[in-house]
């Protein structure tokens, strides 16, 4: 068969493959014109990034001086947190070798009595409930919590008593709302010791102060406080202040995750 026959019986296909070929040959045109050049630019920032990318950015003394600013701010970290951390005195923590909650009994039982004579041998009005919930608490981490909060409710009404503060109103414990949640309580656990206390604003300010004294032990951390004058009372003022139980996480260092 030769070029003429063939032609006559496929010209038909023969056209369609040809303007298909002269349809991609002004495509490629368009699009080498149009986007051709940007699209080289961008291969050539790729394979630039790439390179600098292998290349190592950071020196073995650049990791050195990382290292040694990294061990210095948890140093630092740590110095802080020592100094914010509750440190409950050894009879408010819980021994394990005996059921934690009639160690929780044993203690608020003594510490009750004793605040409650000494209160009533300088005429000090007190809560009788010392800001304890009525039934006691029976997870063991809401235990040691109450008796960590306990400990700075017998050392601040033991100094309002020693102040000569007239009447201790209320004390309210608030543990953390964070400690059964899934979100946990971040980086500072807080429970909370509201009191409000009333008589003459001299004594009110003496306990304020004594709470803070290095020479008492560990200065107790206010998250609020407000003094006001009693209404009605001229001569009486009364004291709104909230305590912190606070305690500092401890920081996560990549050797901890291994």
């Amino acid at each position: 068969m030769d070029f003429n026959d063939y032609w006559q019986e496929n010209k038909r296909f023969v056209m369609t493959v040809a303007v298909a070929a002269v349809l991609y040959l002004i495509a490629s045109a368009f699009i080498d014109g149009s986007v051709g050049e940007d699209l080289s630019k961008a291969q050539s920032s790729v394979r630039r990034v790439d390179g600098e990318l292998r290349e190592a950015r950071f020196s073995t003394s650049d990791k050195t001086r990382a290292e040694e600013q990294n061990e210095a701010l948890l140093a630092a970290v740590a110095q802080l947190s020592s100094k914010v951390d509750f440190r409950p005195r050894p009879e408010f923590e819980v021994s394990p070798d005996r059921p934690v909650g009639s160690q929780y009994v044993e203690r608020v039982s003594a510490v009750r009595e004793d605040l409650m004579r000494r209160a009533g041998r300088r005429k000090v009005r007190l809560p009788e409930d010392l800001g304890l919930p009525a039934l006691a608490p029976t997870r063991d981490e809401e235990i040691v919590r109450h008796l960590h909060a306990l400990d700075l409710i017998e050392r601040v009404l033991s100094q309002a008593i020693d102040a000569g503060v007239e009447r201790v109103d209320k004390v309210e414990i608030r543990l953390d709302p964070g400690l059964f949640s899934r979100n946990g309580v971040g980086r500072v656990e807080r429970t909370r010791v509201r009191m409000r206390m009333s008589g003459a604003s001299g004594p009110l300010v003496d306990l304020i102060s004594a709470t803070q004294d290095p020479t008492a032990g560990d200065p107790l951390v206010i998250d609020e406080l407000e003094v006001l004058p009693e209404r009605n009372k001229n001569a009486s003022s009364r004291l709104e202040v909230v305590f912190l139980v606070p305690y500092v996480q401890p920081i996560e260092t990549p050797e901890d995750e291994v």
